[in-house]
């Protein structure tokens, strides 16, 4: 696992729930943070036991001994950490321009300086454990998957919960276990649609459409969207498409709102790391425990509040049945468990299009339904999209790969071109004004010429 981030619990539960069929030995957490690599590795181990672990969990400093020989490798790392994301989105609110780290320019600034880190990542891999399985969790996991499909041999599959989420809601509302309801899900990662319901063959999204107020009054995430509006692009789309058929209305809404989400998460994981290190230190991982615990019910409490211009809302555990992060663990899971054991197992990864989205190439990186198995991801050709679907991901398609392209080749200019074909963002005296004044933010990350 390379980053022992906070959300690394989630996924080691996932594994204990799943380690009978998973075959683990031993699973090895890395990050350049010495001190957090020591209090993560004494909660994750501590967890572990309690959860009834039948693997090992250590720690190492040493990437190279870290990855030697590994079988899976999950990536969830953040150069910068959560201050160089608050500066990321609170810039671009200042030019009236939405910052988000994963759709917004944010997700620029985050790329740029993630995709060096990935890549050097993925030459150790390709070195010691070539035969790996590289499960992405990094943000913008679009983008920085798309990097590595084309600037290493590494086999890659990214993966977001986001989906997950929507399947399982749908398949709450109809009654049904969401192992009986088959969705196709096309799109870009936080750029994407569920445009077919299958149950046994019949087609439920028609049904679906009709019944969206029902589906708003399930979960938080499907009232981000105006009944309206879902019947007239006739598909679900995915909860980050807000911030484009909602641009204006999201800037409003976090500009009063007082702060960014980037801003709230840092100051959850602050008050959390100071607590977690301090506990462990005094031996005391029955706190730390609950401590993690307490933090993580915050930020689902909190998730996607302020840019809904909304009081914090309430999870639906009768729905969902986890708390922001499980779905996170749960698809790195199956990820794993599929390989492992041999299965077929259909879900929604960022693999390499080869033709599933017939408007982009074959080579570009995309997340579609995808039936995974131990040779790899097979993704599902999903046909045409409707027009203006299509517009968009060209387009979101376009500036991603200017990122990348800018992210490594150190050009000035590509990284400009990719922020004026940004969909949110497309003026010049900005585009230039934001790209500067990361440069001179990041500069331990970020060198242009």
């Amino acid at each position: 696992m390379l980053g022992a981030g906070v959300r690394a619990p989630f996924v080691l539960r996932g594994l204990v729930q799943q380690q009978d069929q998973l075959g683990l030995d031993q699973v090895v957490l890395h990050d350049r943070d010495p001190a957090r690599l020591a209090t993560m590795t004494a909660l994750a181990r501590h967890l572990c036991r309690t959860w009834g672990a039948s693997f090992e969990v250590r720690g190492d400093d040493d990437p190279s001994a870290a990855l030697a020989g590994a079988r899976f490798v999950f990536a969830a790392i953040r150069p910068g950490q959560e201050r160089a994301r608050t500066f990321d989105e609170e810039l671009p609110l200042k030019h009236g321009v939405l910052g988000q780290e994963t759709t917004g320019p944010g997700g620029f600034a985050m790329a740029m300086r993630t995709i060096p880190a990935m890549l050097e990542h993925a030459r150790t891999i390709q070195e010691v454990a070539p035969d790996a399985l590289l499960i992405n969790f990094t943000n913008p996991v679009g983008i920085v998957t798309q990097a590595l499909h084309d600037h290493s041999s590494v086999r890659t599959v990214g993966v977001c919960d986001g989906p997950v989420s929507m399947h399982r809601s749908i398949a709450a509302l109809l009654g049904l276990r969401p192992d009986r309801v088959h969705v196709d899900y096309a799109g870009l990662n936080h750029c994407g649609w569920i445009h077919r319901v299958l149950v046994e063959g019949v087609d439920r999204l028609p049904e679906l459409l009709d019944r969206y107020e029902e589906l708003r009054a399930l979960e938080d995430h499907w009232r981000l969207f105006d009944t309206e509006l879902v019947r007239t692009i006739g598909m679900l789309p995915m909860e980050y498409l807000y911030f484009f058929y909602y641009r204006e209305r999201a800037v409003e809404n976090i500009l009063g709102s007082g702060g960014t989400r980037a801003a709230q998460i840092a100051a959850i994981n602050d008050a959390l790391w100071a607590e977690l290190h301090a506990l462990a230190a005094a031996g005391d991982l029955d706190r730390a425990a609950a401590a993690w615990e307490r933090a993580m019910e915050t930020r689902a409490r909190t998730y996607f509040a302020r840019e809904r211009g909304e009081g914090l809302p309430t999870p639906s555990p009768e729905v969902t049945g986890e708390v922001e992060g499980e779905g996170y663990g749960g698809v790195a899971t199956e990820v794993i468990r599929a390989a492992a054991r041999r299965l077929r197992v259909p879900l929604v990864l960022d693999v390499a299009n080869r033709g599933a989205i017939g408007c982009l190439g074959d080579d570009d990186v995309v997340e579609v339904t995808t039936m995974l198995d131990e040779h790899g991801p097979h993704p599902l050709a999903q046909g045409r999209l409707p027009d203006e679907a299509e517009t968009l991901l060209r387009q979101v398609k376009g500036y991603e790969r200017l990122t990348v392209r800018a992210a490594t080749t150190g050009s000035y200019d590509t990284a400009l071109q990719a922020l004026l074909a940004h969909p949110l963002v497309g003026s010049y005296p900005i585009a230039s004004s934001i790209l500067d004044a990361y440069l001179s933010a990041h500069a331990d990350h970020l060198v242009l010429t």
